[in-house]
């Protein structure tokens, strides 16, 4: 990787991006505290805060946003080892400056009701510590799927709502599973609030099924989904014949 401007513009947009959606994807879902709705509407409003970081963010870095997404993507080949670990940190690092700064906006009751904190869910108490890995192994696989789909060159012509897509594609999957293990698919989103309130164990389950996720999936697509081409044969002319 070459240490140039527009590498650090990438960057920039990675820490960027997670921090917005930290800070805007955590907000709504605080404010909706005891509403009998409220996984309803933080599935909604997760997906709208993706697809906004998306358009916002996607043509400059991709707008991953997402660990998962960026170890997925160099899996695929398509981004370098260096790449994707400088994405990771600045993601780590966005979603520590953006959950921060959503601490110092809200108001201290609203930071006080939230339970067990903000923008931190834990797994529903009845489930098993493998069944919390595999429901999180499976949304994030989904969602890394959508990824694959978008990457793929032979999706080149249905780009054009693409934003639109991958939100419905993060309402969907926290649909399914939000009230399950809160469905954050991103390690970032699940790891930040959980360090900052001191309790990074509450959330190992759901990281590791997040990151298996991450590391299958693009075996998956490039073994089962991707055609294998024989390379054309060309005749050779001699000028003989």
């Amino acid at each position: 990787m070459i240490w140039d401007f527009f590498t650090f513009i990438r960057g920039l947009s990675e820490f960027s991006a997670t921090a917005l959606l930290m800070l805007f994807g955590c907000m709504g879902d605080s404010m909706n505290q005891g509403d009998e709705n409220k996984s309803l509407v933080a599935s909604v409003h997760y997906g709208l805060a993706v697809m906004v970081v998306m358009h916002v963010f996607g043509f400059v870095s991709g707008a991953h946003a997402n660990p998962c997404i960026s170890i997925s993507c160099y899996l695929m080949g398509y981004i370098a080892s260096d790449l994707m670990m400088m994405y990771v940190v600045c993601q780590l690092a966005g979603g520590f400056a953006g959950y921060f700064l959503l601490l110092q906006l809200l108001p201290k009751e609203v930071v006080d009701a939230s339970k067990p904190a903000v923008c931190l869910v834990e797994p529903m108490a009845s489930l098993t510590p493998t069944q919390i890995v595999s429901i999180e192994c499976l949304l994030t696989a989904v969602f890394v799927l959508g990824w694959c789909a978008l990457w793929d060159v032979r999706n080149g012509r249905f780009l054009d709502s693409v934003t639109i897509r991958m939100g419905l594609l993060v309402i969907a999957c926290s649909f399914a599973g939000g009230q399950l293990t809160g469905a954050s698919m991103n390690p970032a989103k699940t790891l930040v609030p959980a360090i900052f309130h001191g309790n990074p164990d509450s959330v190992v389950m759901q990281l590791t099924g997040q990151i298996l996720a991450a590391v299958m999936v693009p075996f998956i697509w490039n073994n089962a989904f991707t055609p294998r081409y024989r390379p054309l044969e060309i005749p050779i002319c001699t000028g003989l014949n």
